[in-house]
């Protein structure tokens, strides 16, 4: 894949197994949506019994303008969400967690899967030290 970055850890609590993906897609449309069909023939090849989490910088609705310049359009539905919502939930984050001169939205949040609970979330304002919050979230596993 082009210029997304996956980094998966896999940890072994008790007697559950827990997949954990780091992802920061593309500013280009269509390499978002590759690769999150791409995730999803990933995600399909782990056992249901196994937990999965994805959280990360998706970009959506992030338009790369030129070099450093990039503009955000906040849409109803972000095609890259529909397709990994066939898989998994999706934290109901909608707070803006990119801050830029040339834009601002929720681009950042949590996928996981239905075998586990969502307890809480909140964003975590990141006090200038980066252009994202982070998105904290807890679950019952």
């Amino acid at each position: 894949m082009n210029k997304e970055e996956y980094c998966a850890i896999e940890y072994l609590f008790g007697t559950a197994k827990i997949n954990l993906f780091s992802v920061h897609l593309s500013t280009y449309r269509d390499e978002r949506i590759l690769a999150c069909k791409e995730l999803n023939r990933i995600i399909g090849k782990i056992d249901k019994n196994e937990i999965i989490i994805v959280g990360g910088d998706f970009n959506v609705g992030v338009t790369r303008q030129g070099k450093g310049k990039y503009t955000f359009e906040k849409e109803e539905q972000y095609e890259e969400y529909e397709i990994l919502g066939k898989k998994l939930k999706r934290l109901p984050n909608d707070e803006d967690t990119w801050f830029s001169k040339l834009g601002q939205g929720c681009i950042d949040t949590i996928f996981y899967s239905d075998n586990i609970q969502l307890l809480t979330y909140k964003t975590i304002d990141s006090e200038n030290k980066s252009d994202h919050s982070a998105i904290y979230a807890e679950y019952n596993i």
